[in-house]
């Protein structure tokens, strides 16, 4: 890389920084470059070009260019079912379902949808799905607005689908024979119809929610944050949490160290409850 794409690439690092919280240290500039390479392809632009006119737009996070490049930033690998907490999430749903009338549960980093529908599915196993949109509300954010076109599609390609269990697979997703790709499915509007997906910014705080969730998955994100902005974040979900509500994060990621007042769910990695 010439010095001045360096240079631009801090800026574009920056901004991205300050307004979405992603950060990219100077030894993985070559990574968000090539993270915008498609950009610089669709929009014609060199990566001098797409910096300058971030700074001109006065650091504004919702131009169509800013939406791109947060968007392009921002790493979207997912699966269904990922890590072994589904049986506890289930414990935890039985738990809270007969405390209040409806359980509200938030996945904060959405993805293309695999981690909201996958809470829908173990919901629907211990509900039925006569009783699911009764008794649960599902809400998937995340700031690329474009993975979240993917979320509310819910169609999935054969190697999304690997992880799950062919009884289940048959029970809440239909095969496309439509497609020329085999093996496309979607899932079935019973369990996409509870799971509402939002663009959102974990950064801009404070979270605008009227109500105060039971249960929040936020899930191999908090990594991409500077510390400081981790336990900011951290310390927002506790306040939009319902007393005696959990937040799951990745079992790679923990609080320790953070100064909040989540607690450690004992002998539970990456699972923290709210006292109450």
């Amino acid at each position: 890389m010439t010095g001045e794409d360096i240079h631009a690439l801090k800026d574009i690092a920056s901004w991205l920084n300050e307004r979405t919280g992603i950060y990219y240290p100077e030894k993985k500039l070559d990574i968000l470059k090539h993270k915008l390479f498609k950009i610089c392809i669709e929009q014609q632009m060199n990566i001098k070009e797409i910096a300058a006119l971030l700074m001109f737009e006065n650091g504004s996070s919702s131009s169509s260019l800013a939406l791109m490049v947060a968007s392009a930033a921002s790493t979207n690998h997912t699966a269904f079912f990922r890590e072994d907490i589904w049986e506890f999430f289930k414990d935890v749903l039985a738990q809270t379902i007969k405390t209040t009338d409806k359980v509200r549960i938030w996945s904060a980093a959405a993805s293309s949808g695999e981690e909201a529908y996958s809470i829908a599915i173990v919901a629907a196993e211990l509900l039925g799905l006569n009783m699911l949109s009764k008794k649960v509300t599902m809400l998937g954010t995340d700031i690329d607005f474009q993975i979240l076109k993917q979320a509310e599609e819910g169609i999935y390609p054969p190697d999304r689908m690997e992880d799950i269990e062919p009884d289940l697979r048959k029970k809440y997703f239909t095969e496309l024979s439509d497609c020329s790709v085999k093996g496309i499915w979607k899932i079935h509007d019973d369990i996409k119809n509870i799971c509402l997906f939002r663009r959102m910014n974990l950064k801009k705080r404070p979270y605008p929610f009227k109500q105060r969730f039971h249960i929040i998955f936020c899930r191999n994100v908090l990594y991409y944050f500077i510390p400081d902005e981790r336990e900011r974040i951290v310390n927002e979900l506790y306040r939009v949490t319902e007393n005696g509500g959990y937040l799951f994060v990745s079992v790679t990621e923990s609080l320790t160290g953070m100064s909040t007042p989540w607690q450690r769910v004992p002998g539970k990695t990456g699972i923290y409850r709210k006292k109450g």
